[in-house]
């Protein structure tokens, strides 16, 4: 979907529907490709670029039995993203998790946010956009608040992660399965 606010091509997907993309839109797709470890790792040999990111769908810093997504590992997308350039028009952008709910629209929320302009409801923009990309969103808090932090200080970026995941609309996604 071309999100126009923001002058950038986005897709949010899940594992299977990523590879569908890039079998259809062959050498388009720069894809974040977020996988557990635990989970296979997907092939996308027709996107344009793909970068791999290793993290459990958890929201605790220190797991004892997942890997917990670590500043790290979002800057590290982020960090990707960034190096694709800016245009225009901006590199097409898809992120994808397992399931396409969760961890990758975290990233792509956070992603929207830094790329509008700051105004009072910058927050609130960034909300509709995502939905209007991904209805089933429900963006992982700690991944969002990492991606957060690329744009404002941490302790800031965790406390608009958690009034932008307490948002009803994603809310109401928590009691839905996958669409």
């Amino acid at each position: 979907m071309f999100v126009e606010p923001i002058g950038q091509q986005i897709a949010v997907c899940s594992f299977d529907e990523a590879a569908r993309l890039t079998l259809l839109d062959k050498n388009f797709w720069n894809v974040i490709s977020i996988h557990g470890p635990r989970d296979l790792k997907a092939q996308l040999r027709l996107a344009k670029t793909v970068h791999y990111s290793c993290f459990d769908d958890i929201e605790e810093e220190d797991s004892t039995f997942y890997r917990s997504p670590r500043t790290a590992d979002v800057a590290g997308i982020f960090a990707h993203i960034r190096s694709l350039g800016v245009g225009p028009p901006a590199p097409p952008l898809m992120v994808h998790c397992q399931q396409g709910i969760s961890r990758s629209t975290a990233v792509a929320l956070a992603w929207i946010y830094g790329q509008l302009p700051a105004k009072h409801d910058r927050a609130a923009r960034s909300i509709d956009l995502i939905l209007e990309v991904r209805p089933q969103a429900r963006p992982n808090q700690l991944v969002l608040a990492f991606g957060l932090a690329q744009f404002m200080e941490s302790s800031e970026a965790r406390r608009l992660a958690h009034r932008m995941t307490s948002e009803p609309r994603f809310m109401r996604n928590q009691f839905r399965g996958p669409m």
